[in-house]
């Protein structure tokens, strides 16, 4: 019996999720050939995705370039600002809708030219995307066999057999690639499960974002219109359950209790969706001819809402490793392109990944000499300039500089 006939190609781009079909609109000005893995289609039909991005303003500058933002810009909500603290005591009783709430944000970031960031529809985003990948040929099948080797051989749910310099794998945190090219991955887990939801609020949010740091994890409210926000809760897991299963009324006034009454009333407006946080650190992203992008290399907690922005990082320093190594002549999964984006991804994620375990571990808890370190922390850094500092990395393109994210494309 004779093998199957091996398919061959330069770079091989597995996963389904957002990232990856932005990787795959990224990775058409490569100069190298593509495949895409986008995982077995299922007989359930699609849902619509009513979740939100963040983007930073260098993101926008890198959708810009790849021509995505103008389908975008017109629904797009810019973020000017951004206010913080810690809330020491949890409000058993949430302040009435119509008394003010005199608890102070000591942190707060502002930029309006140009914004921080924007929210972004998930779905806008992916409906915007999908056409500039539609020359990669696309597979609906799933990887079951990782071959490391020079060139990497591949084998998918089919049987059919593969081969290619280089696989990027976007395959999510529990990443089945990862695990297949031994590349070791530090669980950070807490227990805990983000509440996903939209709200209305009596008062004008504007431009704003507001985190708050509650006992059991923090509550991060993004502004999507003038008077509704896109909520990211986290709290223990068995807290989320209760709180997905409340009716609105009861959920309303358990949200209200933990943020207050800077917005004024607080009112649910969409399905409330429970997501398990499962935030992970990968020291090693890299093997000979594989690299990981997105959540498969780093799935942080959300409470920075940079999840998605570190994932643009890796494929604008991939798009660039890529471009010097078509340049040079050198295959998609020679030596210098594996180093070179493991090395220029380090700072951004060890940095991210970092700030984002140390904030909820030390602020996300009951009342304490760590709080109140941290309140008087964060008053204190409210006062001076280091929080323009902070706003600058914020806005992306800092740590993890790439044309790109200036905006600019080479052909």
């Amino acid at each position: 019996m004779t093998d199957k006939p091996v398919n061959s190609c330069d770079v091989a781009l597995i996963g389904g999720g957002l990232t990856t079909c932005m990787m795959a609109a990224v990775l058409r000005h490569c100069g190298y050939s593509v495949i895409w893995f986008s995982g077995t289609v299922t007989d359930k039909p699609e849902k619509k995705d009513n979740r939100t991005t963040t983007l930073h303003h260098a993101g926008m500058k890198m959708l810009e370039a790849l021509g995505v933002w103008p389908a975008l810009a017109k629904d797009a909500w810019p973020l000017c600002e951004i206010f913080v603290k810690i809330e020491r005591q949890h409000r058993e009783n949430p302040i009435g809708r119509g008394q003010k709430d005199t608890s102070p944000w000591p942190l707060h970031f502002s930029s309006e030219r140009p914004p921080m960031g924007y929210v972004v529809g998930n779905q806008q985003l992916k409906d915007a995307l999908l056409p500039l990948t539609k020359n990669i040929p696309r597979y609906a099948r799933s990887i079951t066999r990782l071959t490391l080797a020079s060139p990497c051989q591949l084998e998918d749910d089919k049987g059919q057999k593969w081969q290619c310099d280089l696989v990027i794998a976007c395959d999510g945190p529990a990443s089945a690639m990862r695990q297949q090219a031994g590349l070791y991955a530090k669980d950070q887990a807490r227990g805990q499960t983000a509440i996903v939801t939209n709200i209305q609020t009596s008062r004008a949010i504007n431009h704003g974002a507001w985190q708050i740091f509650c006992a059991q994890g923090p509550l991060a409210l993004m502004a999507t219109s003038s008077h509704q926000a896109s909520v990211v809760w986290t709290v223990s897991d068995r807290r989320a359950k209760e709180l997905a299963v409340m009716d609105e009324d009861d959920f309303n006034i358990q949200l209200q209790a933990s943020f207050g009454a800077s917005l004024g009333g607080l009112s649910v407006i969409s399905p409330r969706l429970k997501w398990p946080l499962r935030p992970v650190y990968v020291p090693k992203r890299v093997a000979p001819g594989f690299v990981l992008a997105g959540d498969a290399a780093h799935a942080l907690h959300p409470l920075a809402g940079m999840g998605y922005n570190l994932a643009l990082g890796d494929a604008a320093i991939l798009l660039d490793c890529l471009q010097q190594a078509h340049q040079r002549g050198l295959p998609a999964g020679h030596l210098s392109v594996t180093e070179a984006y493991q090395k220029r991804r380090q700072i951004e994620i060890l940095a991210l990944t970092g700030t984002t375990q140390l904030l909820d571990r030390a602020l996300s808890r009951p009342n304490g000499i760590v709080t109140m370190l941290g309140a008087t922390g964060m008053a204190a850094i409210g006062k001076t300039a280091l929080r323009h500092h902070i706003r600058d990395i914020a806005m992306g393109g800092k740590l993890s500089p790439a044309p790109l994210f200036s905006g600019k494309l080479s052909a």
